[in-house]
């Protein structure tokens, strides 16, 4: 069940940082997130009817740094999507996304199977793989800048899955429901401040509801994922939710891969099925 909830979890990940990356192409990251958040705010509050649990400050202090990180993550990653080629960016976050967990579940004593360690590398290989950008890419260099920002965004997104990963097992959806509230909360001021508190409206608004309802949906998979089995793994199998993004970028945008960025999709399948061997 670890690789069937961290699979379903990179899909819809996938899926809501293409919806997410759109949306602030035309509106402003900040802006999209004032919309999206409260969307999947309210869905992670229906998810206590089916994963109830007991609220302690222990999980009240991982879920809000979960918040707090995924948040600041997620405003770099969106920021990074709007300036730069979808099949570059989302597969840069992901090398942090998969290698701060899996490092963190390693030094607090996980340790996974042979087989599943050659996943977890060949998979870190195919994110960095899917990163590169062929030499006539349309687009040109990517700015520094902006590969920055998308290695930001790779670690907010690993501190996250440290913290849901490592709230008490026994806890249901309070880790998810109370990272998102809190980050719904903490995006207001950054918005004030920044002078965008705008809304969104018509189709663009139908976009913004999807990351939401898509990055909830993630969430709680991914949350059912770590307390089914190793952080370690439950991580780098999510942090391949890059696939999807390049996958819909390609067919819907037209944006080009070159031969290597292939190679690395295909190295994603196979380390797939050495971890779950």
């Amino acid at each position: 069940m670890t690789v069937l909830f961290a699979l379903i979890a990179a899909a819809l990940y996938g899926v809501g940082d293409f919806a997410g990356g759109i949306a602030s192409r035309r509106r402003n990251a900040i802006t999209v997130l004032l919309t999206s958040y409260p969307v999947g705010g309210v869905l992670m509050l229906l998810t206590l009817v089916a994963l109830p649990g007991p609220l302690s400050w222990e999980t009240v202090i991982y879920g809000v740094g979960g918040g707090v990180l995924g948040m600041l993550g997620v405003v770099q990653m969106y920021s990074a999507l709007a300036q730069a080629p979808m099949n570059v960016i989302s597969p840069v976050t992901a090398v942090l996304a998969a290698i701060v967990p899996a490092v963190f579940g390693v030094a607090v004593g996980e340790r996974p199977a042979v087989a599943a360690w050659f996943g977890i590398v060949l998979g870190m290989i195919a994110v960095f793989l899917v990163s590169r950008t062929p030499d006539d890419h349309p687009h040109g260099p990517v700015a520094i800048k902006v590969l920055v920002m998308a290695l930001l965004a790779g670690l907010g997104f690993g501190g996250y899955f440290i913290c849901l990963g490592h709230a008490p097992s026994n806890s249901g959806a309070w880790p998810i429901v109370i990272s998102r509230l809190t980050a719904a909360v903490g995006i207001v001021p950054l918005a004030w401040r920044s002078r965008r508190l705008g809304i969104v409206t018509g189709r663009l608004l139908a976009i913004t509801v999807l990351a939401g309802v898509c990055d909830a949906g993630a969430n709680l998979f991914f949350l059912l994922s770590a307390r089914h089995g190793l952080l370690s793994l439950a991580s780098v199998i999510t942090s391949l939710y890059p696939a999807a993004t390049v996958l819909l970028a390609i067919g819907l945008l037209h944006e080009r891969t070159g031969r290597l960025q292939r190679v690395g999709l295909g190295l994603a399948a196979v380390s797939i099925v050495l971890i779950t061997a």
